[in-house]
Order: C-alpha cells, then sequence, then structure tokens
C-alpha cells in the first residue's frame, strides 16, 4: 500500500475497506472513547474548579477578567456540547474537528487572559506554569484512538502559542528579548531559547502520540477484525474449535492431531423422512433449525461440541476438543436433557398439528483422534476413532432394539465411575449391525408414546 499522510491521519482511507460489521464495532468504540474524554475533561475541570475555589484569589478584586473560573466554564461547556452531539449521534467529523480546535483555542486564549486578570503586559502570559495543560488536552484526543485528532490538537496550540508569543513581541516595549536565562525568569523579556523548547516540546509530543497511535489504531482495526472473525467462525464451528483456528500458534494443516479419551454421541430425528414429504422446503429447514435450537445448547451446557450437522443428524463429542475428566457422565447428562427436552418440543407441535418427529441418540466412549483432515485447500476439525462409528451403529441400533437412545454397558459405568447417578436398564449380548460380536448395552431411554398421545 502507498504510503500518504492521510493514510497515516485515517487509516481508514489508506486502501483496503474495512467489513461493515467492523466499521460499525470502531463507530461504538469512537462513541464509547467520546464520551471518556468527555468525562475526564469535566472531571479534571471539576477538580481545577475545586482547587481553584480553595485557594486565594492572587489578584485584584476589580480585575478586568477572571482568567481561570472563564476558560474553566468555557472548557466544561464545550465538552457538555461534544457530549451532547455524541450521544444524540450529531458528532460528525466537521464538528468534531471544530470542537477540537475550539477547546485548544480556549486554552490558548485563557492562558493570554492570565495577562489581563494581573493587569501586567502580554510577556506575563509566556511565564506561567499553565503551559502544561496544553500538554494534557493534547493527550486526551489520544482516547478516541484516532490520530487525527491529535495532529489537530497539537497544530491549534502550536500555532495558537506562536500567536500568543507574536502578541508578546508586539506589544512589549523596547527591548522585549533577552538571552540570558537568569534575566528572562527574573523579568518580563522573552527569552527565545526557552520559548522555541516549549515550541518543539509540543511538537515533538504531538508527532510521537500521533505516530503512537496511528500504530494503536491499526492493531485495534486489526484486534476487531479477528473478534468478528471468531464470531463469525463460531456460526460455522462450536466456539472451542473456533478459538483453537484462531488461536493456533501453528500453521494449521492435515494430519495434525490429538489423542483424547472422549464421550461421542450421535443424535437424529426419526421420521424425518416422512415429515420432509409433507413440509417442504421451508417446512423441512424450519422443523430442523427448532431441533438443532433446542439439542445444541443443551451439549454445549454439559460441556460438549457439536462436531458437524449431518442433515438431520448431529455429531457432538464431550472431552475431544479439550481434556475433559467426566466427559461420559456429562454425555449421559446431556442424553438425559435433551430425551426430557424433545418430549415437550414433541408435544407442542403435535398439538400444533404440525409433524413431530423423535430424536434417536447412539453414546460410546473410547480414545479419539481429534484433529484436523483435507486436502489443503478444505480442511476441517474433526473426531476420528472407534466409538465415533460405534455412536453412529448405536444410534441406527434403537431401531432394532425398540428405544430411543443407547449407550455401551462401558460407557455408563464409567460415567457412573465419573459421578452419574442415573440407572439404566442393561442389555447384555447385544448383536449390534456392523459390530463384530456381542455388544453389552445400557437403555438411556425406552421407545416414547405417540406426540399426540401426550
Amino acid at each position: 500500500m502507498n504510503f500518504t499522510w492521510r493514510s497515516w491521519l485515517l487509516p481508514e482511507a489508506g486502501g483496503a475497506a474495512l467489513p461493515p460489521r467492523v466499521r460499525q464495532a470502531l463507530a461504538a468504540e469512537q462513541f464509547r472513547a467520546e464520551v471518556l474524554v468527555a468525562g475526564v475533561q469535566l472531571l479534571l475541570i471539576a477538580l481545577l474548579a475545586a482547587l481553584l475555589g480553595a485557594a486565594p484569589p492572587g489578584y485584584a478584586p476589580d480585575a478586568p477578567v477572571r482568567a481561570a473560573p472563564l476558560g474553566l466554564s468555557l472548557l466544561a461547556l464545550l465538552a457538555l456540547l461534544r457530549l451532547y452531539a455524541a450521544w444524540t449521534g450529531q458528532l460528525g467529523p466537521r464538528l468534531l474537528a471544530a470542537g477540537v480546535v475550539a477547546e485548544m483555542a480556549v486554552l490558548i486564549g485563557t492562558l493570554a487572559a492570565y495577562a489581563l486578570q494581573h493587569e501586567q503586559p502580554p510577556q506575563f502570559a509566556l511565564k506561567g506554569t499553565a503551559f502544561v495543560y496544553v500538554f494534557v488536552l493534547v493527550a486526551l484526543r489520544a482516547l478516541r484512538f484516532e490520530p487525527l485528532w491529535v495532529a489537530v490538537s497539537g497544530a491549534t496550540a502550536f500555532i495558537g502559542w506562536l500567536g500568543l508569543l507574536g502578541w508578546a513581541l508586539l506589544e512589549a516595549p523596547s527591548n522585549p528579548v533577552t538571552w540570558d536565562y537568569v534575566t528572562s525568569l527574573r523579568s518580563l523579556q522573552v527569552h527565545p531559547g526557552g520559548e522555541l523548547d516549549k515550541l518543539l516540546a509540543l511538537a515533538l509530543f504531538t508527532a510521537t502520540l500521533t505516530l503512537a497511535l496511528a500504530r494503536s489504531r491499526a492493531l485495534l482495526r486489526g484486534a476487531l477484525s479477528q473478534q468478528r472473525a471468531v464470531a463469525d467462525l463460531s456460526l460455522f464451528f462450536d466456539d472451542a474449535v473456533a478459538r483453537r483456528i484462531t488461536g493456533s500458534e501453528l500453521d494449521l494443516m492435515a494430519g495434525q492431531g490429538e489423542l483424547r479419551e472422549a464421550a461421542i454421541l450421535f443424535l437424529d430425528l426419526r421420521g424425518f423422512t416422512a415429515a420432509s414429504a409433507a413440509l417442504g422446503p421451508h417446512g423441512v429447514i424450519a422443523l430442523l433449525g427448532e431441533y438443532q435450537r433446542l439439542v445444541v445448547p443443551i451439549v454445549r451446557r454439559h460441556g460438549g461440541s457439536v462436531d458437524k450437522f449431518l442433515g438431520d443428524g448431529i455429531l457432538a463429542s464431550f472431552g475431544a476438543v479439550a481434556p475433559d475428566a467426566a466427559h461420559a457422565a456429562n454425555a449421559l447428562r446431556a442424553v438425559d436433557e435433551i430425551v426430557q427436552a424433545v418430549d415437550g418440543w414433541r408435544a407442542v407441535r403435535a398439538r400444533a398439528g404440525l409433524a413431530a418427529p423423535d430424536v434417536g441418540a447412539g453414546l460410546a466412549t473410547g480414545e479419539v483422534v481429534f484433529g484436523i483432515v483435507g486436502d489443503g485447500q478444505r480442511l476441517e476439525y474433526t473426531v476420528i476413532g472407534d466409538a465415533v462409528n460405534l455412536a453412529a451403529k448405536l444410534e441406527k441400533h434403537n431401531k432394532a432394539q425398540g428405544t430411543r437412545a443407547l449407550a455401551t454397558r462401558a460407557a455408563w459405568e464409567r460415567a457412573r465411575g465419573q459421578g452419574y447417578a442415573g440407572e439404566k436398564a442393561l442389555c447384555p449380548g447385544a448383536a449390534v449391525r456392523g459390530v463384530a460380536g456381542a455388544t453389552d448395552l445400557a437403555v438411556l431411554a425406552a421407545l416414547a408414546a405417540p406426540a399426540h398421545m401426550r
């Protein structure tokens, strides 16, 4: 990207357009920052006003102007007006620029008014310590994370102080300048080197802060973009998987995997094919949406991760994405809650005259590999292992067994050892299609009564 001052001060103008959602997030951050700037300014004004009220005046009662009260009042008014404009959505770039210039002009004008307040020549305004508040006001602009406004504030201060210096020199009597530092401190004569130091310090401070903000702004944009990317990935992947993808320290590639002790749950809608024929495309999508919005939160609530959606099927794992010492117990608790929730869902749909398919579930535990598969151009996190195949076969075996949810006896016993208290009917020596030898099963849920009978 070609470097320009505009792209440096306004990073959004530097080339690549931000996605609308990222721009909205930046706008929200800018609104909060503007509220913060106004709040800090008002707090500082209140503190200075309190200190001013507690201190003796230090000037004649009939002084032509009271610089500090007037300046603090005007700065408070500007902060409140800018806060109102931000709150009502009217604080555009032009109004913000006018506010930044106006507040610095008020501050420089207040410093100039000190000479009038104390009835002294204009050079007196250059001698005060209140010049440090110029740096404070420039720094407050950094809270918005926009380098442009720091630069505008600093440039206004620079020009304003030059104007104040010019006024002091033009209105001064003969011999207004001295190069003797001690003499300049003891008199109203102006020390050119000292004033140059002030201007140079102000310029360097503004430039350094502007550069730091330009870099920080780029990092903020990247952070917001990544945050949105994680949120978007979570729509397509389980939250834990999305965090692994975005937080991986290594380049992602096929073949990476980790061995885990996990529980695998396979869910499928019973009677979905018949319901699909009657519902039509829109009705099918609505049915699946209802079912998935019901089941997926339960899986996640019990520490599970949805590996993938397979049409009307759901493959979930417990303890695969991240180790879980209670993976089997959590999986069985999830199945119990899913069965109960599906019963209520079916009853509601049946009363409304809608198709109310049941759920079938198969659960198995064992060692699985959680890792990345694909061809390099298309990668996918998934779980691989005998437990995955067995869970899918147990879900299908529900029809032969006359049940709704089955688990291996080993899975049930492991869950009991991990704190699961539910009692289940056992079915030893079952012949599960596709599984060599007999398999001891635990019935997690018996066949449900028809939905219209509930």
